[in-house]
Formats: structure tokens, sequence, C-alpha cells
């Protein structure tokens, strides 16, 4: 059973690992495109031309992807026009993120530790009555 429950932990911090990762590098790249100081159809024609990976057309519809391109761009420029303050607060929320992770990784270690420490606490527990059973009663 304590197998189950760090295998389980470490396929959590897994994925929780890429999503942090893929989200950091897609805020890196827009505090880029923002330090540069693009406008809505610069912004535009960079995801337009934004390079995706081959394999992620396996998995998602190329149709989509457009949309979602064309939903960023419509973003950015509502973003440059109502929070000036993009620019500069995009620069900050790398770290933030980054900082969750490490709370939300402690989170479910904490969680995992305490799990292990339950099933071994159940285990023990298990034993005990396991022997009474095979004891011999009576004589």
């Amino acid at each position: 059973m304590r197998w189950l429950i760090w295998v389980v932990f470490s396929l959590g911090m897994l994925l929780w690992t890429m999503t942090v990762l893929i989200g950091t590098k897609v805020l890196g790249w827009i505090a880029g495109l923002s330090s540069q100081g693009h406008d809505a159809s610069a912004v535009a024609q960079a995801v337009q031309s934004f390079p995706w990976p081959a394999w992620l057309a396996l998995w998602v519809d190329p149709a989509w992807l457009e949309q979602l391109a064309q939903a960023v761009a419509h973003s950015w420029a509502w973003l440059t026009t109502i929070l000036p303050v993009f620019t500069t607060l995009v620069g900050w929320l790398v770290p933030i993120v980054w900082f969750v992770w490490g709370l939300v990784s402690l989170a479910m270690l904490a969680l995992a530790v305490l799990l292990h420490v339950l099933a071994g606490r159940a285990q023990g527990q298990w034993s005990v009555v396991a022997a009474s059973v095979r004891r011999p009663h009576g004589g």
C-alpha cells in the first residue's frame, strides 16, 4: 500500500511540475513580447507564427490551436488597453507561479507522508488481527 502512495505522489508531482513549467514558459514568452512593446497586431502575428510542437498536432486539432491563437491575440489587445500595468505585472508572475508550485508541492509531500504513516499504522493493526485469527483457540 505504501508503494502506491509514493507512485501516486510521484505521478502527481510530475504532472504538476510539467503544468507549471509549460505555464512559466508561456508567461516568459508573453513577458518577452510585452517588454518589446508589441501592440495587438504584432502579438497576433507572433501568435500565428508560434512554433507548435509536432506531437501536439497528434493530440489537439490544429483548427483549435488556430482559434486559441486568435483568442490570445484578442485577449492581448484587451489587456493592453484595459490593464496598462500588465507589462510590469507579467515579470512578477513567473516567480509567483514557482512560489505557488513550491507551496503546493510541500502540501502534496505532507499529504503523502501522512498517508504513509497512516498506512503503516493500519498495516500494524491488521497484522495483530491476522495473528489472533491464526492462533488456535481453546485447548
